[in-house]
């Protein structure tokens, strides 16, 4: 009969904590101390087996000790946050293994552990502790054994007494006498281990010292005099309770079958890969009661036989991937010869649906090729067809150009439906080859972001962790990392093989998945069907066509803004009065506030000072406006005057931005390499980098801009009247504002006044912080508080919106768009003010946000159906804002059909207008 087994859960994790080096998840959880404990408590099931078993744990609520001396373990340190955070999973993981665990407020792990071994002991049952900590070898007996787990080490009796010099009945006096400065335990002044180990083999007990202690000589006899008070609260500290009044028997304390659901889910998002694969193992040893830890330490590579040449029959290749229970227990099968192809072929020539992924050399799909492509028909089968590895003593493989030419037919038909995941890349990569991606059904990344924009990631390894509980093959698991890394052609087919299959598999399994979750709720459904899927499509033309750069004009702006910034560099030196590196925020902050002695500097935890913008913006000096001059004029030049020329095509001068659809956390486009959302339009400066973008010969750029489309749909949320009237008649809606918060006519505003009534309009909108407002109305706090008390007034349906989105926010924890899209607020009830109300405004201005996203997607869609093949194209979405591309003698007609369509694409209660300039550049036309 196995011993009953007591695990000091505590000492585990703080053993483990220090043991193991930091290790995080990719979302950055640590779980050094998770995976320490758990693989200490898995090796000590195997080796003992138990049928009685339990983890006890401490509480942070203090104890009678505390109580009884201040002191009590007070020169501990505090739990450190990277270890902090993982007591919550360590606890959920020993219980989803069906490891009973226990804590109990007030009482220690010892405490808890004593009076369950006593009990046993009683019971007659053999007891074993697990622990590192000596003050329970007081509780050492015949039926009761010691060890540290981490060392293998059992302490009976006899070894108890090897070890301390005393025998178990004796380790409280021992304790007593010696001290323990890690648990406050003062002990007696001048008595250590083999003193007190001595006078406890002569006198028995700490009874029969303190009777005998005249006997004693010296300093220690005089020590044990003049502490005696101090030896009885430290043997009540030193002593284990061991009649804790606990509502669980030992019949309670079984273990039980592991819930594998749990476990999935708690290992897939600690990223235990080798756990989560065991799950799936035929001979799963979570499925015995005994042997449940005994977790498999297999790689999740797949395992190839080196006798089997690479290529032999796809269906004598078949990999069984690591899938979990959803997942089904697919085959993955590797195309390699004729016969493979043509067997699969025949199934992709009748499918009418399949999941497609495709392998390249790069992930810049302007200059990436294929290496092969992955598909999967259903859950059951993935097939990976290798096209292009070329490392050394790589296989024939099929010709790259034939098989391509072969299913060119099927990848156009917009009747054959095809899944990805950010299908918009697999469509970069076929049309680089000559085939036009048609017939786009369900993007798995698109879904899981009209889902929930903020639950993920929507990458496809974090959206399989949330959606599927299943960890994906990483790519740097197959190719390594940093400048080793191998591209995709470089890797063996063997592993290659497996990942490519395993990314179509997965990306059909969430399909299925995903799908049903957006069929929950209807208007998602449309949202991701009507609005996501056709503005992937229209985003990969619009990425395709790019824009044409004037690099003439380019290389000219280059010059000038080097010698304006070499300018601002020199009157920024003179104000110093002497040299300094002005491009080094160390030397600027130096400069600032110790040579200059300007006031409001401030150190960061690295001791220098910031010299942020904000920190910049508060100087009352000229070299501080100055500074922020050369920052910008810097940033501007190396991004757009240099860095443009580096991103555009050698041949075509046509710069190719990448838009992001899945990024925001309200819907909004963004783009990279080069990010065009970013230049500063409303400066001159921003206005010269525009003229930089160019229509062709013959051609024309038309700009077609929603005017005040935020606003307009503030009137329609909110329906207030005065703001409602003012579109219906079309005026000047921050005059307006002005006019009703002033109390004047519409010709008695001044353009100040103006001003302010658009910066309190605009900063409503944007989320705009009371001490933000305040800042750009130029006022006193207390004549801006006025102020917006009588907007307030005047607008009453705002502030109503206002107060309605914050407390539905808080009610359903999301706050919605036109169409119905849900824009979660996941720190709308956080206890911290600050990280509450910027929640709050930002709640009120997400449905704002988010439904001018919607709009002008759903303007892209329509403009993209109307425009006249060959003659016009659209290149680019910013902000509010389509820019296109025409034949100079259409451009005037286009103009007014693009305005109608645009105006019309939905209905709102007030006109949505739009201003569509023409120009030979990006700046003529807006």
């Amino acid at each position: 009969m196995p011993p009953f087994v007591l695990v000091d859960g505590s000492y585990f994790l703080f053993r483990a904590y220090h043991a193991l080096p930091p290790l995080t998840t990719s979302t950055g959880l640590h779980t050094n101390a998770i995976r320490g404990a758990i693989s200490a408590i898995q090796k000590l099931m195997r080796r003992i087996q138990p049928t009685h078993m339990a983890v006890i744990f401490d509480t942070p609520e203090p104890t009678f000790r505390h109580t009884l001396s201040p002191i009590y373990k007070g020169d501990r340190p505090s739990m450190p946050d990277e270890l902090a955070e993982q007591i919550p999973y360590l606890h959920q993981l020993i219980e989803a293994l069906g490891i009973p665990l226990h804590k109990l407020p007030g009482a220690e792990a010892d405490d808890i552990i004593g009076t369950l071994a006593r009990r046993a002991e009683k019971l007659g049952h053999q007891v074993l502790i697990s622990t590192g900590d000596k003050d329970m070898a007081q509780l050492v007996s015949d039926k009761i054994t010691l060890e540290d787990s981490f060392k293998d080490k059992p302490l009976d009796r006899d070894g108890v007494f090897e070890k301390f010099g005393v025998w178990p009945n004796q380790i409280i006096d021992y304790l007593t006498l010696m001290g323990d400065s890690s648990d406050g335990i003062m002990g007696v002044p001048g008595v250590g281990a083999k003193t007190a180990a001595k006078l406890l083999n002569q006198y028995q007990d700490l009874s029969g010292i303190l009777a005998h202690v005249d006997d004693i000589k010296g300093k220690v006899g005089q020590s044990l005099k003049d502490n005696q008070d101090n030896i009885k609260i430290d043997h009540q500290l030193a002593s284990i309770v061991c009649d804790l009044d606990l509502t669980f028997s030992y019949d309670d304390l079984k273990l039980t079958d592991p819930n594998t659901s749990e476990l999935r889910h708690l290992y897939t998002e600690l990223e235990f890969r080798n756990q989560l694969q065991s799950l799936d193992h035929p001979n799963n040893p979570h499925n015995s009661i005994y042997k449940h830890a005994a977790s498999s330490l297999q790689s999740t590579a797949p395992q190839t036989d080196p006798t089997t040449s690479e290529s032999s029959s796809v269906l004598d290749q078949a990999t069984q991937s690591s899938s979990d229970d959803q997942l089904g227990q697919a085959q993955y099968h590797t195309v390699l010869t004729e016969q493979d192809w043509q067997q699969f072929y025949a199934k992709l020539k009748q499918a009418k649906r399949f999941a497609i992924d495709t392998e390249t050399t790069s992930i810049d799909y302007r200059i990436a090729e294929m290496v092969g492509f992955s598909v999967a028909f259903d859950a059951q089968d993935a097939y990976y067809i290798a096209l292009a590895h070329d490392y050394e003593g790589a296989p024939q493989q099929l010709n790259r150009e034939r098989i391509l030419a072969e299913i060119k037919d099927i990848i156009e038909d917009p009747q054959v439906e095809k899944i990805g995941h950010h299908l918009k890349y697999d469509a970069h990569i076929f049309a680089n080859h000559g085939i036009h991606l048609r017939g786009w059904y369900f993007d798995t990344m698109l879904a899981s972001y009209v889902l929930n924009a903020s639950a993920t990631r929507h990458g496809m390894d974090d959206v399989a962790r949330l959606y599927l509980s299943h960890l994906t093959t990483s790519f740097e698991q197959i190719a390594g990392k940093g400048v080793k890394q191998k591209t995709f052609n470089q890797i063996e087919i063997a592993v290659a093989a497996h990942y490519a299959a395993e990314d179509a598999h997965v990306t059909y399994r969430l399909y299925e998945v995903l799908a049903a979750k957006l069929a929950e709720t209807p208007p998602l459904t449309e949202i991701f069907h009507q609005i996501e899927m056709p503005v992937a499509s229209v985003l990969t033309q619009m990425e395709e066509n790019g824009i044409q750069l004037d690099v003439t004009f380019l290389d000219q702006l280059s010059v000038e803004f080097a010698q304006t910034i070499q300018n601002c560099e020199q009157q920024i030196i003179d104000l110093a009065e002497q040299p300094f590196n002005v491009s080094s925020p160390k030397q600027v902050g130096e400069i600032l506030f110790d040579k200059l002695g300007l006031k409001g500097g401030k150190k960061t935890s690295t001791g220098q000072y910031s010299t942020s913008e904000s920190i910049l913006e508060k100087l009352e000096h000229p070299i501080a406006a100055l500074i922020l001059e050369y920052r910008g004029l810097s940033k501007l030049k190396s991004t757009y005057t240099d860095g443009l020329q580096k991103q555009a095509n050698a041949d075509t001068h046509r710069v190719h931005t990448s838009y992001h659809q899945a990024l925001t956390a309200t819907g909004r486009l963004s783009s990279t390499d080069p990010n065009l959302q970013n230049i500063p339009i409303r400066q001159d400066i921003g206005r010269q980098i525009r003229r930089a973008f160019v229509a062709p010969e013959g051609r024309v750029l038309l700009a077609a801009d929603y005017s005040q489309i935020e606003l307009r749909l503030m009137a329609h949320f909110s329906q207030d009247e005065a703001l409602l009237d003012a579109f219906h008649h079309g005026q000047d809606v921050h005059r307006r504002t002005a006019a009703e918060v002033l109390n004047i006519s519409l010709d008695q505003v001044t353009a100040d006044q103006r001003r302010q009534a658009k910066a309190v309009n605009f900063g409503l909108l944007y989320g705009m912080s009371e001490f933000g407002l305040i800042r750009q109305l130029g006022f006193s706090r207390e004549e801006s508080q006025n102020y917006i008390k009588k907007y307030f007034n005047r607008y009453p349906g705002i502030y109503e919106y206002m107060q309605r989105t914050r407390q539905l926010a808080l009610e359903q924890g999301y706050v919605q768009t036109i169409l119905g899209r849900r824009l979660y607020t996941p720190d709308i009830d956080a206890r911290n003010v600050m990280v509450r109300k910027a929640a709050e405004r930002a709640a009120i201005n997400a449905p704002l946000q988010g439904s001018a996203a919607e709009i002008i997607k759903l303007a892209m869609i329509s403009v993209q159906k109307h425009l006249p093949a060959e003659q016009a194209k659209l290149l680019l979405q910013v902000h509010d804002e389509l820019v296109l591309e025409a034949d100079r003698e259409i451009a005037p007609r286009l103009a007014q059909q693009i305005t109608e369509i645009m105006e019309n694409v939905i209905e709102i209660s007030v006109p949505l207008v739009v201003e569509v300039g023409q120009g030979q550049n990006w700046d003529e036309a807006h």
